[in-house]
């Protein structure tokens, strides 16, 4: 992959004022400099290697360092360098380092000084950045409050007004708390947080992974929002003009007629969860063409026949699939699986080894997520069936992939969950609910459905170690499955 010269020259621009203006030691910078080499000649590596690698080999420190330093090399001989590097990843990189390496008084100053005026890099930088707040723009006229800013409430103050005077039982609250912290922790990409159903506490979604979402992380604008919309659906028709004067004193009472009108029209226009189309499935005839692609699947992937023909036939079920369904959270998908298991049916879950984000990889430590086990399963079954369809045919897995990753699992069970239609059809299979947990650790790191695996674990996690250990001595290793990456900055300086 060769870099243009105009790239290599802000390559090379970037890295002399990081040189100049980062502060760091020559040792500590010439290291970064041969991991962040490193990294991305194995991550370009992977990327040509369509199969994927599954290794769990540990190379020993000395090796290690050796490879990590010695030159690399492109598929055509010519040495890999800093200039191999894409330009963004390098941007990434830096940035990041900045982050970890520089006191938080100064590292503000150091990314302005080192990316100052170079074409195609953000001008603040992360940590200066605003959080991604898609519901914090007000959405109607009213959904800011009109009340003198010194007399302005927030959002526990306006919920325990709307509970006051609501008159709902103490459930139905906490569902209408719940879910409108739910729905705030939807990321701009589509992704949402996880919701435990029995007490309606959600974690994950815009703040973070394992980040608990509550009512106070959502804007007022919103919360004001939702509040109008269960006047509609929730309070007695009876009470709802005395709720909407308590909670919105601060409109007139033909202002709060427009702004339940307008919260109406917006929940209206939403998009609804409609069943998904019926493509009936069918048992396709066998073909000359069929033949041939079964015995190019087999040869290629090294399988055998009938492994090869499971493969086919999932590609085959994936054309019947209606992949238009909404995939937001279905809240009564929710509450349905929740009565099941309060009846005693059986939830089928294992360990999970591999990872949601990378194809045909161990779940590497502190890069991963497990879904907390009270969150409740908010995919219907034709919802994870899209989802799989957009996974494989819009996203970077195969289906072979797909199924290695939901740990033992077999073809045909997959098969046969894809061959069913309906919400609850196949809700009962072992495929449905490894897929559920599988897209929900996806979603909960952020990643939509055809998001590109992220590179191998983060340079600066890899050095995040000299800190305490200096650069003249290097850390024990860790034992176990992590990545034999993960000790590559915990080298001696030469």
């Amino acid at each position: 992959m060769m870099a243009s010269k105009t790239s290599a020259s802000r390559q090379n621009q970037l890295w002399d004022r990081f040189q100049h203006h980062s502060g760091l030691p020559e040792q500590h910078i010439a290291l970064f400099r041969d991991v962040v080499i490193d990294c991305e000649h194995e991550w370009q590596t992977l990327q040509e290697n369509s199969e994927g690698i599954d290794s769990e080999f540990e190379e020993d420190s000395d090796a290690e360092e050796r490879r990590v330093r010695a030159p690399h090399f492109k598929p055509d001989g010519s040495e890999f360098t800093l200039a191999d590097v894409p330009f963004k990843s390098l941007v990434d990189a830096v940035e990041e380092h900045i982050q970890m390496f520089i006191p938080e008084h100064s590292r503000t100053e150091v990314y302005e000084d080192i990316f100052k005026g170079i074409h195609g890099v953000k001008k603040f930088p992360r940590w200066d950045r605003q959080l991604d707040n898609p519901r914090a723009t007000p959405q109607t006229s009213f959904s800011e409050s009109r009340a003198p800013l010194e007399s302005r409430i927030g959002n526990e103050p306006i919920f325990e007004k709307f509970a006051s005077a609501s008159d709902l039982s103490l459930e139905t609250l906490r569902r209408i708390r719940g879910m409108i912290a739910w729905r705030d922790s939807a990321r701009s990409n589509g992704t949402w947080g996880a919701i435990a159903w029995g007490t309606f506490e959600v974690t994950g979604g815009r703040l973070g992974p394992t980040t608990k979402h509550t009512l106070g992380d959502v804007p007022h604008c919103y919360v004001r929002d939702r509040l109008m919309l269960a006047t509609l659906v929730d309070v007695d028709p009876e009470r709802r003009d005395y709720v909407r004067k308590r909670v919105f004193p601060d409109l007139t009472a033909s202002q709060i007629q427009e702004y339940a009108a307008a919260v109406e029209e917006i929940e209206r226009q939403a998009k609804p969860h409609k069943p998904a189309k019926i493509k009936k499935a069918q048992k396709l005839p066998k073909s000359a063409a069929h033949d041939r692609k079964v015995r190019e699947i087999a040869e290629r992937k090294k399988i055998n026949s009938p492994e090869a023909q499971c493969i086919v036939e999932e590609d085959q079920q994936l054309d019947l699939i209606d992949g238009s369904v909404n995939l937001e959270p279905n809240p009564e998908f929710v509450a349905l699986m929740k009565k099941n298991v309060e009846k005693g049916e059986a939830s089928i879950f294992t360990s999970i080894k591999r990872s949601a984000i990378r194809p045909d990889a161990q779940v590497q430590k502190d890069d991963d997520v497990s879904v907390p086990v009270e969150c409740d399963i908010d995919r219907d079954c034709d919802q994870i069936r899209a989802m799989i369809k957009i996974l494989v045919r819009e996203g970077h897995w195969s289906i072979d992939q797909f199924v290695r990753a939901l740990s033992g699992l077999r073809h045909r069970q997959v098969i046969q969950f894809l061959s069913h239609r309906g919400t609850q059809k196949g809700k009962e299979s072992a495929v449905f609910q490894r897929s559920w947990d599988f897209f929900k650790r996806r979603e909960l790191l952020g990643f939509d459905l055809a998001a590109p695996p992220p590179k191998p674990p983060s340079v600066m996690r890899e050095l995040a170690q000299l800190r305490g250990a200096g650069l003249n001595r290097a850390p024990k290793r860790q034992n176990g499955a992590d990545s034999s990456r993960a000790g590559k900055a915990q080298k001696t300086s030469r």
